[in-house]
């Protein structure tokens, strides 16, 4: 039934690396700028938030396809520049995930007790130490499940890879069954790879998160 399939085997391990590629980056950047974003949304002061938060609110409230398409066909002419399709995708994608964490981390960042920190500036410590040293290192705990579901998002989300071109798993998917009008064969092998790769991923960080989480504290 799926025997067609394995001539098309390394197209499909193309855009399957392709696809684990877009993710991880966007997932992984997302998570840095999406805690920077944080520590300046708590504590940059009124004009920082306000910035942070006309970023967060058009990157969560606009289409990802739309973005893609903003950043591969408008922003490039703007600047006259070229910009491939790949990395319009893992530029979106990291700024698109980085808006979501952002939510995500200064929750986490604000469940901390406040005891916590006052002892810490008791101690000498400044501000930003006790946001690296006594803040950062909890929530980032507490922010794993949080993140797996944004993981799970991200990866179904980068099948709009294929509206700018990209060869990412299900663009290649919509090629082999345009070449063999083998429809439900190629999806269900594809939906199969998604589903599988994704609660690969999504159990390891569960397992992580059993072994670190902080009793008691949670977003």
């Amino acid at each position: 039934m799926f025997e067609f399939l394995i001539e098309y085997s390394s197209m499909l391990l193309e855009g399957f690396i392709t696809t684990i590629e877009v993710t991880f980056f966007g997932s992984l950047v997302g998570l840095l700028l999406g805690t920077l974003l944080a520590i300046g949304d708590l504590y940059g002061g009124r004009i920082a938030s306000t910035i942070i938060g006309f970023y967060v609110e058009f990157f969560r409230g606009s289409p990802i396809v739309v973005q893609l398409f903003i950043f591969y066909f408008s922003i490039p002419k703007m600047l006259n520049v070229y910009i491939d399709p790949f990395t319009v995708g893992l530029i979106v994608f990291a700024l698109n995930s980085a808006a979501y964490q952002k939510g995500y981390i200064k929750g986490a960042m604000e469940s901390i007790y406040r005891d916590q920190i006052l002892a810490a500036l008791s101690l000498g410590l400044t501000k930003m130490q006790t946001i690296l040293y006594i803040i950062l290192p909890q929530a980032l705990r507490i922010v794993l499940p949080a993140w797996s579901n944004e993981f799970c998002s991200l990866g179904k989300s980068s099948a709009a890879l294929l509206t700018i071109g990209v060869m990412d798993l299900a663009n290649v998917g919509k090629t082999i069954a345009a070449h063999t009008w083998r429809i439900i064969e190629t999806y269900t092998i594809i939906a199969l790879i998604y589903f599988i790769w994704i609660s690969f991923v999504v159990k390891i960080v569960d397992i992580i998160y059993e072994k670190i989480k902080i009793p008691g504290i949670s977003v």
